[in-house]
């Protein structure tokens, strides 16, 4: 059997306090999952400021749990694929005023490749920036979270995900909200650096389990509440409820396709995710997932 991925498949408490020493997890938005896997990367950014930038970057990737065992797919099943983005010390991108606030009109598109036994394909995920402050006395840390567009990895085996170049487009504000303007960067990491992100194992076999729901969205928002809303169908068994999480985490079984969460934490870029559950108590694969910023207290 081949040998897979091991130096870079990351357990959720060795990730998490790996990004917690490098200061990646300040204002992140929950732990890791079970299917989640790191790399570290050091870009070098030209900036439309001028000065070329060294910025540290650990990808953070949610790979498919939804075939048998770790990181798997069925062949005919699509392939979810979320990644997070953490940005280490950007006061040199941005050598602007002592204190700018970054939020969800500042994004990132992240590079990569795909490669396995149909060959190689780039793709690209349009990443959305987590409210932070960046201040010229502290480190400044910045998340962004996104997913790639869904895969089809249709024939069996092995897929390798490497992650490429990343574009930044930042629009600081001042405290007050006024516009500092647009900050671009274009960021490459050196080719010889280890760029592996993750390996998906695609299988041929066939589930028999609920359908996953579709169409997750928002309805509305407060500071620490969001209401979500989806789309699902029963299978064999009628539908017991709905399973929402945020971040990883279960916030309870709801027996429509609409649920109002509460206790989130206010200005937070946070991720969703819903499962359907049957009289059984089998449960479908999670949905695709969705990103919202709850709003400032």
């Amino acid at each position: 059997m081949r040998a897979k991925w091991k130096p870079y498949r990351v357990a959720t408490l060795s990730l998490a306090s790996a990004l917690v020493a490098a200061g990646a997890l300040a204002g992140a938005a929950g732990p890791a999952s079970a299917g989640t896997t790191a790399v570290r990367l050091d870009y070098t950014c030209t900036t439309s400021l001028g000065p070329t930038v060294e910025v540290t970057a650990w990808a953070v990737g949610g790979l498919p749990d939804d075939g048998s065992g770790p990181n798997s797919v069925p062949r005919h099943q699509p392939a979810f694929i979320d990644v997070d983005v953490y940005l280490m010390e950007l006061r040199p991108v941005l050598e602007l005023a002592d204190e700018v606030r970054l939020d969800g009109d500042s994004t990132a598109t992240l590079g990569a490749r795909i490669t396995g036994p149909d060959g190689t394909r780039t793709v690209e995920a349009a990443l959305t920036v987590a409210p932070a402050w960046v201040r010229k006395s502290q480190g400044a840390s910045l998340r962004t979270g996104g997913a790639f567009p869904v895969q089809y990895l249709s024939q069996e085996g092995y897929y390798d995900l490497h992650v490429d170049g990343l574009e930044l487009v930042l629009r600081p504000k001042r405290a007050d909200g006024t516009s500092l303007g647009t900050v671009t960067a274009s960021c490459s990491h050196d080719p010889a650096q280890n760029d592996l992100l993750g390996t998906v194992w695609s299988q041929g076999l066939v589930s028999d389990r609920p359908l996953r729901p579709t169409g997750l969205h928002v309805v509305s928002t407060t500071p620490t509440s969001v209401t979500l809303a989806w789309e699902a169908n029963s299978w064999w068994f009628p539908t017991a409820g709905y399973d929402v999480y945020i971040d990883g985490g279960n916030f309870g079984r709801f027996p429509g396709k609409q649920a109002t969460l509460t206790g989130l934490t206010p200005d937070r870029l946070q991720r969703a995710k819903v499962v359907t559950v049957d009289v059984t108590g089998s449960q479908s694969t999670k949905s695709q997932g969705l990103l919202f910023t709850t709003p400032p207290a």
